[in-house]
């Protein structure tokens, strides 16, 4: 199936379920970087834990999650990427940003695991205070957060589920995926989106960024003469500011 984020609720269970799959996104970015091996690895668990956190926010906004690799995402599952040095992250930072980027809230963690899935559970509990289950192999991942008037019973239910589950790179299909996290109980699909690469840089925002720069930086760079070649770190699109423009 192609990339898809579902966002469905138990039927008769206090249970919120969102799956993410988003192996052409992910492919997508990871090809712009370059990027191989446990970079492009913690690239794509990094982006699909901050589609799932993303999909949270009860406001017009993003996520962007940072641990070794960066991620930035939106409800409406907008994402852009970038790798970092491949190596196992060491904390894990969440920043809120609303619609105006303004920052609504940070939370800095440290990354107890390699596994991106251990450290989204692990942020949700220290963070968040809620009752959830996470897993993320590479460009698949679930979510499921208990409500608060999940019963003892329901959590003992959803956790033996949880632990007897496959391994997700047997998953192919999410709704496959969804049909077994749901247990014993009837899950209705409330909401499917499908992720896409975007970033919202542009030749105006590069313009104010060299705007916003001292004035005697500005001149020296105006001196030179030459034009001015600024890359984005996140989608490689080039941008050429002329001296005149300096």
């Amino acid at each position: 199936m192609g990339d898809v984020i579902i966002r469905a609720t138990g039927t008769h269970a206090p249970f919120r379920f969102v799956l993410v799959s988003a192996k052409n996104t992910i492919a997508e970015i990871g090809k712009k970087h370059e990027a191989t091996g446990n970079a492009l690895k913690f690239m794509a668990e990094t982006s699909v834990a901050s589609l799932l956190l993303s999909s949270g926010l009860k406001f017009p906004g993003t996520i962007c999650l940072k641990a070794d690799a960066e991620a930035d995402s939106t409800p409406q599952g907008l994402l852009r990427a970038k790798p970092g040095t491949g190596n196992a992250p060491q904390k894990m930072t969440v920043i809120a940003l609303n619609e105006k980027a303004q920052r609504i809230k940070e939370s800095i963690i440290e990354a107890p695991s390699a596994q991106m899935g251990v450290n989204l559970a692990a942020y949700l509990r220290q963070s968040e205070q809620t009752k959830s289950a996470t897993g993320i192999f590479f460009d698949i991942g679930f979510l499921i957060e208990a409500y608060p008037d999940a019963t003892a019973k329901d959590l003992e239910i959803m956790d033996a589920v949880v632990r007897t589950l496959p391994p997700l790179k047997n998953f192919t299909d999410v709704r496959e995926l969804l049909d077994q996290l749901r247990g014993p109980y009837e899950a209705q699909i409330i909401k499917e989106i499908t992720p896409q690469a975007y970033c919202p840089c542009s030749r105006e925002r590069v313009l104010a960024s060299i705007k916003s720069l001292h004035e005697s930086e500005k001149k020296e760079l105006a001196q030179k003469g030459e034009a001015l070649e600024v890359v984005c770190d996140f989608c490689k699109t080039r941008y050429e500011v002329l001296p005149v423009e300096l």
